[in-house]
């Protein structure tokens, strides 16, 4: 008997078996059947098995995949879980090979990537009229200073943006914030760590979102493959004349990649987004000042000078506060984080200015979609098969690339045919 799983519940075949004069036996049907010990699982389920665990665990994916064909024993957990873990070894090995492949050829720079295209850009951002007459104001006498309840920063982006409206054509503007320019491509690039089996212990999931003009890609990962898959897809990015951005939070495995890279890729920039400097600097202050006032005296005028990107400042700034420090190792930790992150620290109220991206929000909203909503949760743990397995499932989803490998079993190229 054959087993064959169906959405419409398991049908038993009955199936013919020639015996051999050497005591062996023949199944003639094997030869038009895929590999399988017993039971068959039809394309539709193994979707349906691979779709469902993005958002459910595995036993509610059994249960509903039962209550659909009316069988309740249709799948078990352990067999969804096998499911996606064979799919998602399948589309890893295959951009593994797709990768190594393009990295023979001579013609890479020459090749167009392939991309989710982006959506329609959005209309520039509004706010109330009084706001909209107090810029008007503001740009007539040449005044900078922000209105009350809007900061600076802000108030000098919206200053910057109405005085390039008039040099702007009408379908260009869009909302305040930063944008991809013309022959420039963006990488997000950072890390998630999901629970262990063995307590306090992670697994180390990567991730990177790439954004130029035309639309963007999602590239997930672990250890060096990950490496090795986004430094292609870069490559084929970055065409010559282009130039390459890339916003990390300065992690120790990132700055080695990027070395390598501008090696491939010497028009490339890496910048420490903000937000992990400010959050570096806050968590390690915490442990050498007297204090929340203490803390909030010296975090002061060290962000002003981080802010402008004058790192000697900041520097010299620490230098002088040790003698009040209580704990000498925590201080001399932060002067050193800022020392071996010097050169990736720009002028960030320039860059705000100009529109230009100094956050990680980007990748952090990847992260969210690729790992976090499903995988972080009270009491979850997985196995790293397992962790890899769901986010390289979505992300074929995120990438468009779901259809193309239901229908004819082909994972999504890095590089448009």
């Amino acid at each position: 008997m054959l087993d064959v799983v169906t959405r419409f519940g398991t049908l038993h075949l009955r199936r013919q078996v020639l015996s051999r004069k050497d005591g062996s036996h023949l199944i003639p049907a094997n030869a038009f059947l895929p590999s399988h010990e017993g039971i068959l699982i039809t394309r539709g389920v193994q979707e349906w098995a691979c779709l469902l665990p993005q958002e459910l665990p595995f036993a509610s994916v059994a249960r509903l995949l039962g209550w659909q064909a009316q069988e309740e024993s249709l799948l078990s957990d352990t067999t969804v879980r096998n499911l996606v873990r064979q799919h998602g070894q399948i589309i890893r090995q295959a951009e593994i090979e797709q990768a190594r492949a393009l990295l023979e050829r001579p013609d890479l720079e020459s090749l167009q990537a392939s991309l989710v295209v982006a959506p329609p850009r959005r209309p520039r951002f509004g706010w109330k009229a009084e706001m909209t007459e107090a810029v008007s104001q503001a740009l007539e006498r040449e005044d900078s200073q922000p209105p009350k309840g809007v900061i600076s920063a802000d108030w000098q982006r919206v200053l910057h943006a109405r005085r390039q409206e008039a040099e702007m054509p009408l379908e260009t503007l869009r909302r305040l914030g930063p944008q991809v320019q013309e022959g420039e491509v963006v990488a997000f690039v950072d890390e998630v760590l999901t629970r262990k089996t063995t307590p306090r212990q992670f697994w180390q999931l990567r991730t990177a979102k790439i954004i130029t003009p035309d639309g963007c890609r999602y590239i997930s990962g672990t250890s060096d493959n990950f490496l090795m898959i986004l430094s292609i897809f870069l490559r084929i990015c970055v065409v010559p004349g282009h130039s390459l951005l890339v916003v990390a939070d300065g992690a120790r495995w990132i700055r080695l990649w990027f070395a390598g890279l501008l090696s491939c890729l010497p028009q490339s920039q890496l910048r420490l987004d903000w937000y992990h400097l400010c959050k570096k600097s806050r968590e390690l202050s915490c442990m050498f000042c007297h204090g929340r006032a203490a803390k909030k005296a010296l975090l002061g005028p060290l962000f002003r000078h981080l802010w402008k990107g004058d790192v000697s400042s900041a520097i010299t700034l620490l230098e002088d506060y040790r003698p009040q420090a209580r704990n000498a190792a925590e201080l001399e930790e932060l002067i050193l984080s800022l020392k071996e992150r010097e050169r990736f620290i720009p002028n960030y109220g320039q860059c705000r200015r100009e529109l230009q991206y100094i956050g990680s929000g980007q990748v952090e909203k990847a992260n969210d979609l690729l790992v976090a909503q499903r995988q972080k949760g009270q009491a979850i743990h997985w196995s790293l098969e397992t962790s890899d397995a769901l986010t390289a499932l979505k992300t074929l989803i995120l990438n468009g690339g779901w259809e193309l490998y239901w229908r004819n079993r082909e994972v999504l190229s890095l590089m448009n045919a």
